[in-house]
């Protein structure tokens, strides 16, 4: 494992461990966290699906958590894959824009 990814893995778990999303479940949840990798230079995939796909708020939780990911110096990158949603790419888009 490279230094790196050691050190972004440590930062995501250390801001993860602390975040709800808006509704109070915890973003860690196996009903919304389907995925996280991270490689070796230290860019980060989350692959999340939001347990209220109609709500804004939710779209505006996953915004601030991936900027708040992103803006971390030893975190090269932030990438957030919306799934299990409809329209599910146009979520995608919008919290990585």
């Amino acid at each position: 494992m490279s230094r790196a990814k050691n050190i972004a893995q440590k930062r995501l778990a250390k801001i993860l461990r602390n975040v709800n999303e808006y509704h109070g479940k915890p973003i860690t949840d196996d009903s919304i966290m389907k995925g996280v990798e991270v490689n070796d230079a230290g860019n980060i995939d989350l692959w999340i699906k939001p347990p209220h796909p109609h709500c804004p708020c939710c779209l505006d939780g996953l915004v601030i958590l991936r900027n708040e990911i992103a803006d971390h110096k030893e975190i090269l990158a932030c990438h957030m894959e919306i799934v299990g949603v409809p329209q599910a790419e146009r979520w995608t888009a919008a919290v990585n824009e």
